[in-house]
């Protein structure tokens, strides 16, 4: 993720935002981009892959809480609350759960994404406690649990006890339905967006290649924090048995850049709100601020991957503006922008998606709702005035997405 501080790389060639190490996982020294195998390059163009190796978390059962909250000390860890009925709620600042058992729409002011975070790859892996569930609320917090229908896109209220973000990291638990993909031997791919208990939506560019080995992949959820061993909530993993790629996917061009991850076992909803589902666009968000989140690098030259997941605003443009900014660089007056397969956001000056983002949401709220209306793809350098990253336009593909995740 870039970040609007110091200085920005003007560095004018296209990457594709690839998977790397992101959420939850310790993150090697990785200063360079290393350059692009064919299969990640743009005819004319310059991609890049990265692979990252992570260490090993088991898989754990989760225990709910979310946001960061600001006016309660954060604690170790943040147990989940049983009531008699069996009901699992969180404990939460009294006054500040609503009916839905959702947070205020935004809270996300602007964002310093240029914060480097060094990690060292002799580090161990952390192992995440779990907490025992209890059955009441401390003196000034009151039980928050959710009511109605079970809905995409809605966020639990901040939690006492959550982590309290540093500017330009995400609170925990504002993107519950951002997964982290990864592959044998803990390499981070990049990410997706989960849109119901067995389905996650990826980029076509970074799944592609699991196609007849969809079990060597593996879908983390609840992911915040890589080097934490006192997140309120232990991140959950899940064994991908299928992969399926859009059937018109241009890996040259990365048209139609866009996939479905099938599940092998259900992802728990509706008692964690450490994991929830996005909302598939179906409106425009042109002219909208949207965020983008992820664990990607800082810098695209010299930057290094983030530890904790970062956020970002960024604002919608109009197609032709895509096209006049991005026929302005070295794509050249030739280049043609295809606004059924994309989407381009920012043209602002260190605030952008960066290396190791790829297939992160682009989200913009309506109200207390989310929606997904954008996956990471690819851009020129990172964080550069003038110059937009492109990301799929998830509303072109929404009845694609229907019809494959109801089959």
């Amino acid at each position: 993720m870039m970040f609007p501080n110091g200085w920005v790389i003007a560095f004018l060639f296209v990457f594709l935002k690839q998977a790397e190490c992101q959420g939850a996982f310790n993150f090697p020294d990785d200063p360079q981009p290393t350059p692009a195998d064919s299969s990640d390059t743009l005819p004319g163009l310059e991609g890049r892959q990265a692979a990252t190796t992570l260490p090993t978390f088991p898989t754990l059962p989760g225990t709910p809480a979310p946001p960061a909250a600001t006016t309660v000390p954060p604690t170790t860890a943040v147990a989940a609350v049983v009531t008699p009925a069996g009901q699992t709620c969180i404990c939460v600042p009294t006054g500040s759960c609503n009916t839905t058992g959702t947070g205020s729409p935004g809270g996300e002011g602007l964002i310093d994404i240029r914060i480097v975070t060094n990690v060292s790859p002799t580090n161990p892996p952390v192992t995440v406690p779990t907490t025992p569930p209890i059955t009441s609320c401390g003196a000034g917090l009151s039980l928050c649990c959710r009511s109605g229908p079970y809905q995409c896109g809605v966020r639990y209220p901040p939690v006492a006890g959550s982590p309290v973000p540093a500017p330009g990291q995400a609170p925990y638990g504002s993107y519950p339905w951002q997964a982290v993909l990864l592959a044998t031997g803990d390499v981070y791919l990049g990410s997706g967006v989960l849109l119901n208990n067995l389905n996650v939506l990826t980029v076509a560019h970074r799944a592609a290649q699991y196609v007849n080995a969809p079990a060597t992949l593996r879908v983390r959820m609840g992911e915040w924090n890589s080097g934490s061993a006192t997140e309120p909530i232990p991140a959950q993993e899940f064994i991908v048995s299928r992969v399926i790629i859009h059937p018109n996917y241009n890996a040259a061009n990365l048209k139609n850049d866009v996939a479905i991850l099938r599940l092998s076992t259900p992802v728990p909803l509706g008692n964690n709100p450490a994991i929830a589902t996005g909302c598939l666009p179906a409106t425009s968000f042109v002219g909208s601020r949207c965020f983008v989140s992820g664990w990607g690098r800082n810098d695209f030259v010299n930057g290094t991957f983030q530890t904790i997941q970062k956020q970002v605003d960024v604002p919608i443009l109009q197609p032709a503006q895509c096209q006049s900014q991005l026929a302005a660089t070295r794509l050249g007056p030739s280049f043609v922008f295809d606004p059924v397969s994309f989407i381009c956001a920012g043209s602002e000056a260190g605030k952008d998606a960066c290396t190791g983002d790829g297939g992160s949401p682009l989200m913009c709220s309506i109200g207390d709702r989310w929606f997904i209306a954008g996956l990471v793809a690819w851009g020129i350098g990172c964080g550069t005035i003038n110059i937009p990253g492109v990301y799929v336009n998830v509303a072109s593909f929404v009845p694609w997405i229907q019809t494959t995740v109801a089959s």
